[in-house]
């Protein structure tokens, strides 16, 4: 029962945040969240003992689902697949989510606030990892990775959207293949 409070505190903040005009200067308080969910500011702090107790819960939220979007989409965990792989599913599932204004704005809140960015890099950290991989490989994936990022957030703000979202995957796509390529070929010895 307990979670279930919880999941509407999370539920209500992100609703909160979605129903700014802008996701520049969102501002929550615990008792604008609390009556959001229908519960006293009290009954919040049962289950969220600060502000920052309550951002932390929202942005490990948002984190996990993000995760589990990832899960879902290969139906396996982040340790069972390759590096290719795992690339290959962020740059899907981000150029398909669906994604709003308060996504961007609790993923983006992190840069403000240390604290917050730790559950990114619990959730996803994983998944982004090129361990073992040269050089040439990992850029190839960090621009797959960055194409993504900003194609969800794009489109979560609004700003300069993708009038073609399938060709941004596409391509990204495209720059995980050669990735994969570069890491496959065998190393020649450079003589001078």
């Amino acid at each position: 029962m307990a979670n279930d409070g919880r999941m509407r505190i999370l539920r209500a903040a992100k609703d909160l945040a979605e129903s700014h005009d802008s996701v520049q200067g969102v501002t929550i308080s615990l008792e604008s969240v609390a009556q959001q969910a229908g519960l006293t500011k009290p009954g919040l702090l049962y289950h969220f003992p600060s502000k920052e107790a309550l951002m932390l819960g929202l942005v490990g939220h948002a984190a996990e689902d993000w995760a589990k979007r990832l899960r879902t989409h290969t139906g396996r965990s982040s340790s069972e697949l390759s590096s290719f792989e795992r690339h290959r599913a962020y740059v899907t599932v981000a150029t398909t989510a669906e994604v709003s204004r308060a996504d961007y704005w609790i993923f983006s809140d992190a840069l403000y606030h240390p604290k917050l960015s730790r559950a990114w890099s619990e959730h996803l950290g994983p998944w982004f990892d090129t361990t073992g991989l040269d050089d040439r490989a990992v850029s190839l994936l960090t621009a797959a990775r960055f194409c993504a990022d900003g194609a969800w957030m794009s489109e979560a703000t609004g700003v300069f959207p993708s009038d073609d979202l399938a060709a941004v995957s596409k391509h990204a796509l495209a720059l995980i293949d050669a990735a994969e390529r570069t890491s496959d070929a065998p190393e020649t010895e450079v003589t001078a």
